[in-house]
Order: C-alpha cells, then sequence, then structure tokens
C-alpha cells in the first residue's frame, strides 16, 4: 500500500499573517451561521432587552446563544442542563379539541378560522411538525443583518411587515391531495388525505419533504379529512362540482380505477391552505392570499387552553413535543427522526416528557402493566379546571397597577394632553403639525397601552396560579 506524504501547506507573507491577526482582533472569532429566524430573535433581545417580555427560560436560551455567538464556544454544560418541556398528548388534545367544538363560544373573524384552527391543531398532531411549517413566520432581513461580524446598527422595530417582500412559503393547496380509496362491501369509500411538508427547518440548504397518509377515524374529534373538505369547499376549490359535504361521500371508486382522486382549480394551488383573518371595507374575515401568522395560531391555541381549563400556558411545540413521543413509541429510530425532522438522534432528548412513561412498580413486581393509570396521571389534562377564571379580578389589576407604577405615567400622560390642546387647539392638528409636545405625549400613551396590556396579562396569570394552587385544599376541606 503507497504511502502519501504529508500535505504541504503554502507558506505564506508575514504580511499577511499580520492582516489575519488584526482582522480577528477588530472582528473576533468567525460566527455560527445561525438560521435566519434565530438571528433575527437574538438581534431582537440584544438591541431591546426590555421590550421583550418571555419567560425565564426563553432569556436562558437566547442568552446562550448570544454567549455562543460572541466567545465562539458553548456555555458551561452544567449551568446549561437542559429543562424539559410540558407535552400534550391525546388526552390533553382530546380537552382542548372537545372544548372547541363542542362549549367554546369565543368569537372568531369568521367560521372559517374556526374549522382552520382544529385542523391546524390536527395536523400538528399527526405530523409532529413544527408550527412554522403551518403559518407563516415574518423575518426582518435588517434584524438578520445586525447578526453578522461588525453590524452593531439600532433595528427600527415598529416597521411594518412588507407582505410583497416577506416570504411566505407555507402549507398550500398544491401541498394537499384527497381521494378515495374503495371500500367494497360498506356504505361509503374512504376519504384519504395527502399532506406534503416542504418547507421544514432547514428547507433552504437540506430539502427534505416528508408526505403524510392520514385517514378517517371513528371518532369524529380526530377526523382531519371532514375539516379539509370543509374548508375547501369555503373556498370554491374544487375543479370537480362540489358544493356540499355530501356530494363528496356519494362518490364511489368504480372497477377498473383503485382510487379516484379530487384535483384543484389552477387559481387556488399556490394559495395557503391556513390564512390570516384581515379587515377590509369594513368587513371582517379570512384573507383571500395571506397566511396566518405563528402569533395568530399561538393566540388561539392560548385561548383555546385557557377557557379550557388547563393550568399551564399552552403552546405549539407541546402539540410537537406529544406527537414525537406517541411516534418513539412505536416506530423505529429512523422513523422517529424522520418525523422530527432531526439530524441526530439524541436530539429528541430535549424533546422527551420529564414524567416517565413506564410502569416501573409493574415492572418491578412483575406485574401486568397499568397503562390507563400512568396515562392519566402524567398527562396535562390532569390539572385541568374549567372553572378556572380567564380575566383578572379588579383587586388583581389595582395590586398589578401599583407594582407597576403606572399611576405616574397616567397622570404625566393626562398632563402633556392639556398642555397639546393649549398649544395646537386640539390633538388632530397637533399630529398634522407633529409639533415636539405631542411626540412626547405619543411616546408616553403609547408607553401606557403598552403596560396597561402587560398589567391585565401579569394579574390574569397570577389569579389563575392562585386558584390552581389553593383549589385542592379547599376541596379536600370541604
Amino acid at each position: 500500500m503507497a504511502i502519501h506524504p504529508p500535505k504541504q501547506h503554502a507558506q505564506q507573507s508575514p504580511y499577511y499573517y499580520q492582516k489575519q491577526r488584526q482582522r480577528h482582533a477588530e472582528d473576533g472569532a468567525p460566527k455560527r451561521n445561525h438560521a435566519p429566524k434565530t438571528k433575527e430573535n437574538m438581534s431582537v433581545v440584544t438591541n431591546r432587552w426590555k421590550r421583550k417580555r418571555s419567560t425565564v427560560l426563553e432569556y436562558k436560551r437566547v442568552f446562550f446563544m448570544i454567549y455562543r455567538k460572541s466567545m465562539n464556544c458553548d456555555f458551561d454544560r452544567e449551568a446549561a442542563s437542559e429543562i424539559h418541556d410540558l407535552v400534550l398528548n391525546v388526552d390533553d388534545i382530546y380537552v382542548i379539541l372537545h372544548h372547541h367544538w363542542v362549549h367554546d363560544r369565543s368569537k372568531f373573524p369568521d367560521e372559517h378560522q374556526r374549522i382552520q384552527l382544529g385542523l391546524m391543531i390536527q395536523i400538528q398532531s399527526y405530523t409532529a411538525t413544527r408550527p412554522r411549517v403551518l403559518a407563516y413566520v415574518p423575518i426582518n432581513k435588517e434584524r438578520i443583518e445586525a447578526h453578522y461580524i461588525g453590524q452593531n446598527k439600532e433595528v427600527d422595530l415598529s416597521a411594518e411587515w412588507n407582505p410583497e417582500e416577506d416570504d411566505f412559503r407555507t402549507v398550500s393547496y398544491r401541498d394537499i391531495k384527497l381521494f378515495f380509496l374503495p371500500n367494497p362491501g360498506a356504505p361509503k369509500d374512504l376519504l384519504v388525505m395527502e399532506i406534503t411538508l416542504r418547507y421544514t427547518k432547514g428547507w433552504n440548504q437540506r430539502p427534505i419533504p416528508k408526505t403524510f397518509i392520514l385517514y378517517e377515524v371513528g371518532d369524529l374529534m380526530f377526523d382531519a379529512t371532514i375539516l379539509m373538505v370543509a374548508l375547501a369547499i369555503l373556498d370554491q376549490a374544487f375543479k370537480a362540482e362540489v358544493s356540499s359535504v355530501e356530494d363528496i361521500y356519494k362518490i364511489r371508486v368504480t372497477s377498473p380505477r383503485h382510487s379516484l382522486e379530487f384535483d384543484w382549480k389552477e387559481d387556488v394551488l399556490d394559495i395557503p391552505a391556513f390564512r390570516q383573518p384581515e379587515s377590509s371595507s369594513g368587513n371582517v374575515g379570512t384573507s383571500p392570499t395571506q397566511p396566518i401568522r405563528y402569533h395568530t395560531y399561538l393566540g388561539y391555541l392560548q385561548r383555546l387552553g385557557i377557557l379550557s381549563g388547563f393550568m399551564q400556558i399552552l403552546t405549539c411545540y407541546m402539540i410537537r413535543h406529544g406527537s414525537g413521543e406517541a411516534v418513539e413509541a412505536i416506530g423505529t429510530q429512523g422513523q422517529l427522526q424522520q418525523v422530527m425532522n432531526h439530524k441526530d438522534a439524541d436530539i429528541y432528548q430535549a424533546y422527551i416528557n420529564q414524567k416517565v412513561q413506564c410502569d416501573t412498580v409493574a415492572a418491578f413486581i412483575g406485574r401486568p402493566s397499568k397503562k390507563a393509570l400512568i396515562s392519566a396521571a402524567t398527562h396535562m389534562s390532569r390539572y385541568v379546571d374549567p372553572r378556572a377564571p380567564t380575566k383578572a379580578g379588579q383587586q388583581e389589576l389595582e395590586q398589578a397597577r401599583a407594582n407597576y407604577g403606572i399611576l405616574q405615567l397616567i397622570e404625566l400622560r393626562d398632563m402633556l394632553y392639556r398642555e397639546v390642546c393649549l398649544e395646537s387647539g386640539n390633538m388632530r392638528q397637533a399630529k398634522k403639525d407633529g409639533t415636539e409636545l405631542y411626540g412626547m405625549y405619543a411616546n408616553v400613551a403609547a408607553k401606557v397601552t403598552s403596560m396597561n396590556m402587560l398589567i391585565r396579562k401579569v394579574a390574569k396569570k397570577n389569579m389563575r396560579q392562585k386558584v390552581f394552587e389553593e383549589i385542592n385544599t379547599i376541596e379536600i376541606n370541604q
């Protein structure tokens, strides 16, 4: 076997190494190439730390990314010990969907949004996909540029998103197929939905589309196909002459065909399947073209969780974690990686439920496992109480206002209001003239509005937390 001599590197001039040292001293170590949304989030927290209000865990995660970006090394492993997230399993999803379809009296811009929300929850449950695949997440290019070496400029967070420039890649009708499979001897054939997820994490660098097969189930609460049919009828998406659900289920697959697929109209192929509510000409409804935004979907889900009686504030990723846990129980390691879209199998350890799903008592003493008991004891629905308050009481609001010192800001706002009216006659004229005094008033008024929203949010959270902390003892004493 031939032995190759070691590769000789070209010797550079002293000037070359001097320039490299100078560049390293000015710019620091090369930074890891994070995803665009990660760069934007890091920039937001770096430039507007006080404006970003989130959980301590989110601050912790972003801090580790900033530390890794600046120091080019990971934070202490012991300090970065993993904190497991909560998981929404099938029992929890049932509680959510049951309240959504049976008890929920919340107002939506139109009923298209109500049907759409139920379908999005089901698709995320069956595919374990990240919410970004179904909902649009705006990306600000200025925030991404601030991530790179030498970029320290402030970013204007008040700028509106531009729908003509932003990337709207989400699930569209082109990615969804509805078809019938023959079911001889039954009153109707089997309706099947095929959904392809193309724009998963890292799709622009390593495109790996995944196709999932969803079908009719005995429990209507978990049937995604009927909801997709309803949305398609509302959007008038069928090329065939279909105008009702009854028309769909009258169709049969005849020999020699082994399936019968519905075609979409050409003008709806690239329209997002899940769309944002909007106001147009005084009417509020579902946008014909704009995909639903992530925070709209998240807001719907969190409102539904609160009204259902969940103690915890729900997130979209809880659904993903629960779906991954279900696949991990029946699938192979390769299938789990494909569904979760992970390059490394070890990544799933960050998603696993902190509560062990195995009946260790039965395993130790050699008795049959009580799976139903373990399931009921470890799922989030164990803590559900629909009686929990959904709005903050007056006492909690007053206490929160006193803690945040908003009364002084309100007095300052009212004083500036009077001064602006004395100077310009009325607020409309002051706004038109753009006076300096009006600018001061607008700034303080915006802070009052923002703080009022924060106070209501904190007061409601504290009130619900107090109820869940005391309800067990109260009911035991009764």
